[in-house]
């Protein structure tokens, strides 16, 4: 992973993760704003395939992804079922990036770095002068990315916000001496199910056998890669972002095991 020392300078990227998909101009527009501010940033998507206002699926993708991009690149997040409503927006310094999105969550992983500064996005000149109540994408994240991206003063965003929502570490809870609970937190498009299940979490996850167990399956130990299960079985591995997660090779273990997003998996370390 690049090294990401702690700057205040800016990269000249800025990436963009929403739930708003590809078949709507909302994408293109952000983008439109974007260029007319800072016209040499270079935008980069990260996904816009977050399930609608699926906020805990967008925070782990952002997690998963800002640490792999330059310091000093401003990402750009909306997932915001809430927009409209009194919520604030927020632009948060951390780990050497800046961040903007709403206050519901999205940027937890960023607020829980250490040394994360956070401030309430209020400067008018920092917005479009004219704010919907529905797409503040548009009007408010994609102006205030721009000028963060053109080197505008991370403080003048506007007051310093004290108490952001904030989810937590996110990671799986012990019920038992050998017994955790996760989550399901993305399905990507082979129909994996990548869970917060995590060796970083369960000690001796990978060291000791264990037993996950998943709607009406159980699934013994875990296997080096995809390929290692015979076809159309149901296998546990360590994915690329070093959790756990439910494949089957072959398929689709979203299809075989019938859960999606925010399904309870259990893993039993012996």
């Amino acid at each position: 992973m690049p090294k990401q020392p702690t700057t205040t300078n800016r990269s000249g990227i800025i990436t963009l993760l929403t739930d708003f998909g590809l078949a709507d101009n909302f994408v293109g527009v952000m983008k439109g704003v974007i260029a007319s501010i800072a016209p040499s940033a270079g935008v980069i998507d990260v996904t816009h395939g977050i399930g609608p206002r699926e906020v805990k699926q967008g925070r782990w993708v952002l997690g998963q992804s800002w640490r792999w991009f330059p310091a000093g690149t401003v990402h750009l997040a909306v997932v915001d079922p809430s927009v409209g409503t009194e919520r604030r927006a927020l632009a948060v310094q951390a780990g050497g990036h800046f961040f903007v999105g709403p206050d519901n969550g999205l940027l937890s992983d960023a607020i829980g770095t250490p040394g994360s500064k956070v401030r309430a996005i209020a400067n008018r000149a920092w917005m479009l002068d004219q704010v919907s109540s529905t797409f503040h994408g548009r009007d408010v994240f994609a102006p205030a990315a721009a000028r963060l991206a053109s080197g505008a003063r991370f403080a003048s965003a506007g007051p310093i916000a004290t108490d952001p929502l904030w989810l937590g570490e996110g990671g799986p809870t012990r019920t038992g001496k050998r017994f955790w609970v996760g989550e399901v937190v993305h399905v990507d498009r082979f129909g994996n199910l990548i869970t917060n299940l995590s060796s970083g979490s369960i000690p001796d996850l990978e060291a000791r056998p264990a037993v996950f167990r998943a709607g009406f399956r159980e699934i013994a130990g875990l296997t080096p890669h995809y390929a290692a299960g015979r076809p159309g079985e149901a296998i546990a591995l360590i994915g690329s972002h070093g959790g756990v997660e439910l494949a089957v090779n072959g398929g689709s273990a979203e299809r075989v095991l019938g859960l999606s997003l925010g399904a309870p998996v259990e893993v039993e370390v012996l």
